[in-house]
């Protein structure tokens, strides 16, 4: 009978040793998504009798891997993958449509949207020694400031020519949205008080009363046609100086406006990019642990870790009665991990080696 009962007990044992390594390796998941897409792609050609469809759809895909290169990657690497060849670029499309077409005036018009492979635009890049920034949306708080040197005045949104002209240069592969304030007075007094000692002015006042954790104060010297960009910028908690220059352009011929504007705005999604730069090659392995019988903590962490951008991959890397230790593969630092898993209400104890979901 002893007998009996230790063969049974062997082979439950060995039941749930083979049942915990399939449940191991069949946890182990990428969590990466598959495409990314880049929409509203305007393509328009000529209608007439050497119109090809194929060569407009063909040059809807080079715009299309404009934009996505102009999305993920800083203006710095740009140039290593601007002559790829439409064959390298259809290797690299999960799939494309076309949502609107229509002929007008001899002119054949389309918009497409296009998916890009996610895993092969990665390869393809880490091919030309480029490390991508992953697409993120965010909205940040613009606090525009332009300073006369010559006549020593100042305006802060009214008569301020570039807060006035900011939202008309828009491009398709911008990440970053701007919420200007409205002229306030109690604003405008706190900033002409400060003038004199602008750049080490920290807008705290302002800044509180808006409740902004992103922000951007650009201030903008004017002397004659000399332009200079003094920006402090903070996203997500990184706080940075950036000071441009700008010589010969001339603030009231649009065409210098623009391009200024497009510029600058261009250095804030590069900084952005910076933050966000993923190197699966380096990716960091944290380890969490739960209860292994809260079932319904688990099915929360593992739908948190399937949504967050910088999670390449995780497994179930112990599981018995007692405990469940999750391995997860994260392409940025610790500390964004704890902020991001954070907004899906999940809180971690890090006083141990293998943090702990509380």
């Amino acid at each position: 009978m002893y007998f009996l009962k230790k063969n049974i007990s062997s082979c439950l044992y060995i039941f749930f040793i083979f049942l915990t390594f399939n449940f191991i390796e069949f946890s182990t998941k990428e969590v990466l998504a598959k495409t990314f897409v880049v929409s509203k792609i305007e393509v328009e050609e000529k209608y007439n009798l050497s119109f090809n469809k194929l060569k407009v759809i063909d040059r809807g895909f080079k715009k299309a891997f404009q934009d996505i290169s102009q999305m993920i990657l800083e203006r710095k690497d740009l140039d290593k993958i601007r002559n790829t060849p439409i064959n390298d670029i259809k290797k690299l499309i999960e799939n494309f449509s076309i949502l609107d077409e229509k002929f007008i005036n001899q002119k054949y018009k389309s918009i497409m949207e296009v998916e890009f492979n996610r895993k092969k635009l990665i390869k393809f890049l880490d091919s030309k020694n480029i490390t991508i920034s992953l697409p993120k949306k965010i909205k940040v708080f613009l606090i525009p400031v332009m300073i006369d040197l010559e006549t020593n005045n100042f305006n802060y949104l009214n008569e301020n020519i570039f807060a006035e002209n900011w939202e008309s240069i828009e491009k398709n592969y911008f990440q970053i949205s701007y919420i200007i304030p409205n002229e306030d007075a109690e604003d405008y007094l706190s900033i002409k008080n400060n003038l004199e000692d602008i750049e080490n002015y920290n807008f705290k006042k302002i800044l509180n009363k808006y409740y902004s954790e992103n922000f951007i104060i650009m201030i903008v010297f004017k002397r004659k046609n000399n332009i200079k960009f003094y920006s402090k910028i903070n996203f997500d908690d990184k706080f940075e100086i950036l000071s441009k220059n700008f010589k010969d352009k001339n603030i009231d011929n649009q065409t210098d406006l623009n391009s200024m504007i497009l510029d600058i705005k261009n250095e804030y999604e590069d900084n952005w990019k910076s933050i966000n730069k993923m190197n699966s090659s380096t990716s960091v392995p944290i380890r969490l642990s739960l209860d292994s019988n809260n079932t319904q903590k688990s099915l929360k962490l593992e739908n948190a870790l399937a949504s967050l951008d910088f999670v390449n991959s995780y497994n179930i890397e112990k599981f018995d009665s007692n405990i469940i230790i999750y391995k997860v593969y994260y392409s940025s630092s610790p500390k964004r991990f704890l902020k991001d898993i954070l907004s899906y209400d999940i809180n971690i104890d890090t006083s141990s080696t293998n943090w702990k979901i509380k």
